[in-house]
């Protein structure tokens, strides 16, 4: 299946938190306890460092379409996306999924045995194939649109619509592309997705535990 050799460019993160303890010793102390002299100036040339900053990505008009995303009726089952992926087990408490076939193909985390998936968690974004241009992602609660998804880039910063640019993205196979990972503000429930790009729109549905 096309979709589970997309699994193979899922990237999934798993971040190990530990405590490091440090022993101390005493030293002996110098008598002497002027500063050490200073090196004479060095007559080397300084390096010079370049930053290049990407300007912000201007989101075309086109792509902002109205959210078609389907109802959920009271007493329904969320209609789930088909996911990709080892399920989550006892011994192996971390389980990345791939979520639809694309063009974009997010990447998210079990949240539970039952194999919905972590509403809190990071997400990350894959393109088997070039977009032809900026994507944008957005979503929100099925039956409850004011309920969106919001996301959390580096900065910290929390929006409605996720950005995905080409020009940011890193590659990935012969013309893969994918996106550096975000943090998912949702709560559980059914939510959907719509990811729109220069020629496509993408609904997926996902249920968060």
């Amino acid at each position: 299946m096309v979709r589970r050799q997309r699994w193979g460019l899922a990237l999934a993160v798993v971040t190990a938190l530990g405590g490091l303890m440090v022993a101390g010793r005493l030293l002996d102390l110098p008598q002497d306890r002027r500063p050490p002299a200073r090196p004479p100036p060095s007559t080397a040339p300084a390096a010079l460092v370049s930053v290049v900053t990407l300007p912000p990505t201007v989101i075309p008009d086109g792509l902002r379409r109205p959210l078609r995303l389907p109802s959920l009726g009271p007493g329904r089952t969320c209609p789930a996306t088909a996911v990709a992926g080892p399920r989550m087990t006892p011994d192996h408490p971390v389980a990345a999924v791939t979520v639809g076939t694309g063009p974009v193909v997010p990447v998210l985390f079990r949240a539970d045995l039952d194999g919905r998936l972590d509403h809190s968690a990071v997400a990350y974004w894959d393109a088997p194939e070039p977009l032809g241009g900026p994507a944008i992602v957005r979503g929100h609660r099925l039956g409850a649109p004011r309920d969106r998804i919001r996301f959390l880039n580096d900065r910290e910063e929390l929006s409605p619509v996720h950005v995905l640019d080409p020009a940011a993205a890193h590659p990935a196979g012969q013309q893969g592309r994918w996106w550096r990972a975000t943090r998912l503000r949702a709560g559980a429930g059914c939510y959907g997705l719509q990811i729109d790009g220069p020629s496509f729109s993408e609904v997926l549905v996902v249920e968060f535990g």
